[in-house]
């Protein structure tokens, strides 16, 4: 059991890794911004299929140089720590392949793309893109929120009835490994994590809502309707993700209650991790970053005679953004699928630094 989740894990890593490229801006390569007509260049489209191919064999290598430790190690210790190194490994590897690539596209962008240093760096924007529809309505997370109400009243209702002894791990085999003595604190713990979730979930929904809109300068009409399109699709996924794992939260919590079958727990911790890591490969491959995999009525070709937003200086290494001329906050990755901060402004570092202080605090005060 141990090493057909661990190979599920490790799959879903080297997959996403590994099909990265193809779910980027169609315009941009490796981190490197070309236009869409230059991304269609052979030696760019030749740059993927190494990188993928590269992702695939490291990481079957990986996996099967870290399943072979699993199938020799007893102590559930180093099993733990041979699972999250190997997805370490996988995820450093991947980086430094990624490297290569990013230093060849920008090599290839130099010797094949002539940007005329008398320009100015166009960069369109619309000013009515924030008043559209971009996110679901927060009214959704009463949903969730609801779950989080019957949890906190069934544990205080019947706390009583909860054991002296509070199991908070169990092994691959269903047995419990780690117990707690019974006291308010650790019972809450639980219900404060999914507190911390939903918050964590509402924030992310804010930041699609109010993160940097991209739009390219060749065709900018289609851009920003897929643009509009990928933030409010991921919104729903949002809501999805969050109030899946804040329902399998609480049927682990009521486990202490009432008679619920580990097996179900179980049964239930897989669906959910299938429905989350399934839908986001399937978003990731069919909506792409900034809705690049969306067809539109409204596509048309693409006018290569504007020039190309180019801002690779802004981007370290292709994936970190840095401009301290730029307000925004939060923006949308260069590389992958998503969002990111802008490293130059602090409050994008206080939002960071606030979400993993709350979490600790909680772990600390309840564990």
């Amino acid at each position: 059991m141990e090493i057909l989740f661990f190979i599920a894990m490790m799959l879903v890593v080297v997959v996403l890794q590994a099909i990265t490229p193809y779910v980027i801006r169609r315009g941009e390569s490796f981190g490197v911004m070309v236009g869409e007509k230059a991304a269609n260049d052979p030696a760019l489209r030749k740059m993927k299929r190494q990188f993928l191919n590269w992702n695939l064999i490291v990481g079957g290598l990986v996996t099967v140089f870290a399943a072979i430790l699993l199938l020799v190690s007893t102590s559930e210790n180093a099993q733990a720590t041979i699972l999250i190194s190997a997805i370490l490994i996988v995820i450093i590897l991947s980086f430094l392949i990624y490297v290569r690539f990013y230093k060849a596209s920008l090599a290839w962008k130099k010797a094949n793309l002539q940007v005329a240093s008398d320009k100015a760096n166009i960069v369109m924007v619309d000013t009515t893109f924030h008043r559209q529809k971009l996110t679901i309505s927060y009214a959704w997370y009463l949903i969730p929120l609801a779950l989080i109400f019957i949890t906190i009243g069934l544990t205080v209702i019947y706390y009583d009835q909860i054991p002296s002894m509070i199991p908070m791990q169990y092994n691959f085999d269903n047995e419990v490994t780690r117990e707690a003595a019974k006291n308010y604190r650790t019972v809450m713990m639980m219900p404060m994590m999914q507190i911390v979730m939903l918050g964590l979930f509402l924030f992310i929904n804010y930041m699609m809502s109010r993160s940097k809109q991209v739009i390219d300068n060749d065709n900018p009409t289609a851009s920003m309707r897929r643009n509009v399109l990928f933030r409010y699709i991921y919104s729903k996924f949002n809501l999805i993700m969050g109030t899946l794992l804040i329902a399998l939260f609480m049927v682990i919590q009521l486990s202490f209650i009432f008679s619920i079958p580990q097996i179900f727990i179980t049964v239930m911790l897989i669906l959910v991790l299938v429905i989350i890591f399934g839908g986001l490969i399937f978003l990731m491959v069919r909506v792409g970053q900034g809705g690049s995999g969306l067809k539109l009525e409204e596509d048309t070709q693409a006018d290569t005679t504007k020039p190309i937003r180019d801002d690779d200086a802004n981007w370290k290494l292709g994936v970190f953004y840095f401009n301290r001329q730029d307000p925004a906050v939060f923006v949308e990755k260069r590389f992958g699928v998503g969002w990111t901060i802008n490293m130059a402004r602090p409050a994008a570092w206080l939002s960071f630094v606030a979400i993993i202080a709350v979490i600790v605090i909680i772990i600390i005060i309840f564990s």
